[in-house]
């Protein structure tokens, strides 16, 4: 075999790995799940009214202000579109919330409302940590709650209402003092060591009184950031869902 054939044949080999790869890379880029484009409220399909996308929006981000619970709402016009392979609403759910990640890892407490308008079904996918009995309790807001306005074709409505529903059936009610309790300790922490600080100053002792006054400003940074996080982890935490959950179809 001459050297000039053995190179077309190399050229001709390589030529068609990298035409396999990029028709591999072109498939991967039509299909796959939908990326995040928001924390809380994914609306692909456009259903949603602007003030009820506000409101669900502002309900999940003090949701997870409060309880550290990521919850998202992703609407789609059908799961077909995405070319995932999955045979039906469950598996999408299930598979959609694990790309994301959606909840903390640790508690593994995340939701995900999916309403698939044009194939007529949604899914409350619930993470890992939530008991089967919890199951039950979604099928009963999607029963309720939702179908009843997807069936007058009222999505914005439907949507809403089993959002507010969902959430108030995964947590009960947080207390002022028992959300604030560790910034309340902390502010007085701080107030005490500009106290001390004040009066190591007075009497002379100027490297205890920086001392204090640095630990001040030290907690005074730790409580702002406090404030302003809340128990939010700032994008989806790497939860995962086993299945549980429930789904609905009209």
């Amino acid at each position: 075999m001459n050297f000039n054939m053995m190179g077309k044949r190399v050229v001709l080999c390589l030529a068609l790995f990298f035409g396999i790869f990029l028709s591999a890379a072109l498939l991967r880029g039509e299909g796959g799940y939908p990326s995040p484009t928001d924390d809380y409220v994914n609306d692909y399909a456009g259903v949603l009214s602007r003030p009820d996308l506000e409101s669900i929006h502002k309900m999940f981000k003090d949701l997870e202000y409060q309880t550290g619970i990521e919850a998202v709402v992703v609407t789609i016009n059908s799961i077909g579109d995405y070319h995932t392979g999955d045979s039906g609403i469950e598996s999408f759910a299930t598979n959609l919330f694990n790309t994301w990640g959606i909840g903390h890892k640790k508690e593994n407490n995340g939701v995900l409302i999916l309403v698939a308008v044009k194939d007529r079904k949604c899914r409350i996918e619930l993470g890992g940590g939530y008991g089967k009995i919890y199951d039950s309790v979604m099928k009963q807001v999607i029963d309720e709650n939702m179908i009843p306005y997807f069936k007058t074709d009222d999505y914005s409505r439907g949507i809403y209402e089993g959002s507010r529903a969902a959430i108030e059936k995964v947590t009960r009610k947080v207390s002022w003092f028992s959300f604030y309790k560790w910034h309340i300790l902390m502010a007085v922490l701080i107030v005490v060591c500009i106290f001390a600080g004040i009066s190591c100053m007075r009497s002379g002792r100027t490297g205890w009184g920086w001392a204090f006054f640095v630990a001040a400003g030290t907690l005074l940074f730790f409580l702002v950031s406090m404030l302003a996080k809340g128990k939010s982890s700032g994008g989806f935490g790497g939860g995962s869902s086993f299945g549980g959950g429930a789904s609905g179809s009209w």
